[in-house]
């Protein structure tokens, strides 16, 4: 490396004096990733990597691009050892995306994906974080590419240092009624959120009013609220199964009714549909 002075802008990038030597810096050889207007240059002193040496030190040609890779290089390889997968690491939210956030951890930048964030389904990454928030996560992907820096692609997770909320399933029975969410609209059933982390499918055959020609996204929306009861449970594969509990609920009414026809009660007729709709 050698320190020189920009002292104007020529044709095909800048002069630069290096001593009493004058040298050549091609405009793609000046600055790396945060590149300037080339005249913001000139005036400068900067430092050099001459890369071509010729008649007696008549013809120079330098570059300051590969001063900051090659620094580029070094931090890399030095993060490389530092930041593993399973490594659990602090860092600062530096901006806010549809499909997750970058997270600057020791001066690199990482990516927290969406489905990373929670176990709990997280639809909106700025509900959930904020740009200069300090965040705790783990590394989960760890590509580091030394020949190229700019290419080393690093994935953390907040989600992998929280409890598996599917650990506690144990809590949850077949017959228990929950007033939960629509999570997400699919073509086959609506997945409700019946507790943090933990969503359910209603199939599309068990929904009132519901064909194959309905268009869900139309009858249903994301946030609204549904009475479910739990019908099945699939720890193992983290599944539930779950049916709109207003149907269950006419089932015990219908068969309430039948009872009482069968029993010759001579009150006032039992109309289950009307009795549903006092509630």
């Amino acid at each position: 490396p050698v320190e020189g002075n920009v002292t104007a802008e020529i044709k095909g990038g800048f002069e630069v004096k290096i001593g009493k030597a004058r040298a050549f810096c091609p405009y793609s050889q000046m600055g790396y990733k945060n590149r300037l207007e080339p005249a913001a240059y000139v005036g400068r002193n900067m430092t050099f990597i001459i890369t071509e040496f010729k008649n007696e030190g008549k013809n120079i040609i330098v570059s300051n691009r590969k001063v900051e890779e090659n620094a580029e290089n070094e931090k890399v390889n030095a993060l490389s050892e530092k930041l593993t997968v399973g490594t659990v690491v602090r860092g600062t939210v530096k901006s806010i995306q549809s499909y997750g956030a970058f997270v600057d951890v020791d001066g690199f930048q990482t990516l927290l994906p969406i489905s990373e964030i929670s176990h709990a389904r997280v639809n909106d990454v700025a509900s959930v974080l904020s740009e200069g928030q300090e965040i705790e996560a783990k590394i989960i992907k760890a590509e580091w590419n030394t020949a190229k820096p700019d290419r080393s692609k690093v994935s953390i997770s907040m989600k992998e240092l929280e409890a598996d909320p599917w650990s506690e399933v144990s809590s949850i029975k077949i017959g228990d009624k929950f007033n939960g969410k629509i999570a997400r609209i699919a073509a086959f059933g609506l997945f409700v959120n019946i507790k943090p982390g933990i969503d359910g499918l209603v199939h599309v055959s068990l929904l009132r009013d519901v064909n194959d020609k309905t268009n869900l996204s139309k009858k249903f929306k994301v946030g609204e609220e549904m009475e479910v009861v739990v019908q099945k449970i699939d720890a193992e594969e983290k599944r539930i199964s779950l049916a709109p509990a207003t149907s269950d609920e006419q089932e015990d009414e219908a068969s309430d009714y039948l009872k009482k026809q069968d029993a010759g009660d001579d009150g006032e007729t039992y109309n289950p549909f009307a009795a549903l709709l006092k509630k």
